[in-house]
């Protein structure tokens, strides 16, 4: 049904597919890995040490997949290799995840599970990313990518709530011992974790079916003898091009500092709002939110860009998280304007995610290289991820005020704006 609006909607069979993977992702990243094994975690590990479980599993995932992701893409480049290994990823991520929700496991075995199933995740969402140059051509691109990022929030905003009842369900009316009494059926804490998240693994396989069967790598390196060994050959020779290819770099460089600050308060934003006063109910109805206005905020956005061009909208984005930043800092005055934060984090965050892959795309010197270059962009990707909560920490262990603690993203946006402001438009390399 999804695949055929969006055909309507003017998007062909390879684009439509394309996004509707987004679709089909995104419904396990806000059931399982936002919401449900943090909770998972708190409950069936030692008191108080939910969150650092959460952050181990998190921190070594993200630094396995860093070190991986440009020798995966490199390989990947070759003819026919790019959707194998999306498969093989897409397949360890599923059964990573139908593995986590079985209620048979100790913490420490979930916490071991739940980092193969992101390996597996994160790892397909390379090669995803690196098909966008292969599903459209450079002047959709924008509109392709938001597209992706749009679909994606809606596809995990309605899912989740259909997903997330049984859980509620306990929470909500289950007894001191978590327990939901149902006639002769007792609903466990446990046991609605596992149906809430198994019905966003299916969710997620059967929505893949139609980018499997759809798309085709159309740019590819055709195979050789040794293609392994040469591959780690190009792959050092991408290092040393990388550096001399100033706008990938510069870019890169950029993106880290900029990504950072968004991915921290992607990351970040209910644990500080919990500190400041806000509700943990009033969270989660606030989260939902922002994944409905991301929705036509992404759309809109990437419509902007097509008429204004990537980077203005790339620095209206960033000057949209300085003002994202400046009322998440007041809302120890005023819990309520948590909702004002919400839409605006809806306006710029989708936009600026998908802006910032299509802008990357374009600057990649050679299509056939597009695992290879989405391989790093992954790095600084999955690295941005540790230096904004790093400086919230240490502020507001300082301040003892998380009010504080949100400020300390302001020089990551800066210095992400300055760069950016070195990147030479993709464009007009194209139109050489």
């Amino acid at each position: 049904m999804i695949l055929k609006l969006l055909r309507k909607m003017g998007f062909n069979l390879e684009e439509s597919s394309w996004i509707l993977y987004d679709v089909a992702n995104s419904a396990q990243t806000l059931t399982t890995m936002t919401v449900l094994f943090p909770l998972l975690i708190a409950f069936i590990a030692p008191k108080s040490e939910g969150s650092i479980w959460v952050g181990w599993a998190n921190t070594l995932y993200a630094l396995i997949l860093a070190f991986l992701s440009p020798i995966l893409g490199t390989i990947a480049d070759y003819k026919d290799q790019k959707m194998k290994f999306f498969k093989f990823f897409l397949g360890m991520g599923v059964i990573g995840g139908f593995l986590l929700a079985l209620p048979i496991f100790d913490y420490k075995a979930c916490v071991i599970i739940y980092v193969f199933a992101m390996m597996g995740y994160a790892a397909a969402n390379i090669f995803y990313d690196a098909f966008l140059v292969d599903v459209t051509t450079d002047d959709r691109i924008h509109k392709v990518s938001s597209a992706g990022y749009a679909w994606g929030y809606i596809g995990s905003a309605v899912p989740f709530c259909i997903f997330i009842i049984p859980f509620a369900a306990v929470t909500l009316f289950g007894n001191e011992q978590g327990n939901l009494v149902l006639g002769g059926f007792t609903l466990t804490y446990r046991v609605a974790i596992m149906i809430s998240m198994l019905a966003a693994v299916v969710w997620w396989a059967y929505h893949s079916r139609p980018f499997i069967q759809n798309v085709k790598q159309v740019h590819y390196y055709e195979p050789e003898e040794h293609y392994i060994r040469k591959s780690f050959t190009r792959l050092i020779d991408s290092f040393r091009n990388i550096k001399k290819n100033r706008n990938v770099f510069l870019f890169c460089i950029a993106y880290f500092f900029y990504i950072d600050a968004v991915n921290t308060v992607i990351h970040m934003a209910v644990s500080l709002a919990t500190d400041m006063g806000v509700s943990d109910v009033e969270s989660l109805f606030v989260v939902i939110f922002i994944n409905i206005i991301a929705c036509p905020g992404a759309i809109i956005f990437g419509k902007l860009t097509d008429k204004f061009g990537g980077k203005p909208m790339l620095f209206s984005a960033i000057a949209g998280y300085f003002i994202v930043v400046l009322v998440g800092s007041q809302l120890s005055r005023n819990v309520h304007m948590i909702w004002v934060l919400g839409f605006l984090v809806g306006c710029f965050q989708g936009g600026i995610q998908a802006v910032s892959r299509s802008y990357y795309a374009l600057l990649i010197p050679a299509k056939e290289d597009s695992n290879e270059y989405f391989g790093f962009f992954e790095i600084f990707s999955k690295f941005s991820a540790i230096l904004g909560p790093f400086i919230i920490t240490i502020v507001v262990t300082i301040t003892k005020k998380p009010e504080y603690g949100i400020l300390g993203l302001i020089p990551s946006l800066i210095i992400g704006a300055v760069l950016l402001a070195m990147v030479k438009d993709p464009q007009k390399r194209i139109n050489q």
